[in-house]
């Protein structure tokens, strides 16, 4: 009897999360509803390093996660970002974090298929704060491109171009069985 309430367990506790993933986002996340429920894999310019977004509800609806690992550089590269919306603000903002110790926060325009990311501002773990802009442009279902600006505290700037394609993976299995 044990064995079969953990069961029914199990299979509610799997089936909620599922619809967690699954679920409609609230209004002002229109733009980003394009995202939600899967992964998109981009190549970096370099050709070496892959980058994988994995994108889902979080607290039915009303924030959205984006987690995201890098393979193909020095060591593994993991952050991840939880987007609200603010009601003082207006507007979409975002939090996010990563696997060196550094943290931003920012805001997030929708229009006209393409949702900008204008200056944001990173704090690395040793303090240096870096500011990043990017523009993210819908172009199919199952592509988007992403531009990415940094301008470093010495005024010298770094562009990154990526297209990212919709891929069917599960993130705990993208995180633990692709080698760097």
């Amino acid at each position: 009897m044990k064995n079969l309430i953990f069961v029914f367990t199990l299979v509610a506790v799997s089936a909620n999360a599922n619809a967690e993933h699954h679920a409609t986002l609230r209004a002002e996340f229109e733009s980003l509803q394009f995202l939600l429920g899967s992964c998109w894999e981009g190549k970096f310019p370099d050709g070496i390093r892959t980058d994988v977004h994995c994108f889902e509800s979080v607290y039915d609806g009303k924030h959205l996660r984006d987690r995201h690992v890098v393979r193909g550089g020095a060591s593994l590269y993991q952050g991840e970002t939880i987007y609200s919306w603010s009601v003082d603000a207006n507007k979409i903002t975002y939090v996010y974090w990563n696997s060196l110790g550094g943290v931003s926060t920012g805001t997030a325009t929708p229009g006209d298929g393409q949702i900008a990311f204008p200056d944001e501002s990173y704090i690395g773990s040793n303090g240096e704060t870096v500011t990043i802009s990017s523009v993210w442009e819908n172009i199919t279902d199952d592509s988007y491109d992403s531009l990415t600006v940094e301008t470093f505290p010495n005024g010298d700037t770094k562009e990154r171009r990526v297209r990212y394609q919709k891929r069917q993976l599960d993130w705990a299995k993208t995180i633990s069985s692709r080698t760097m």
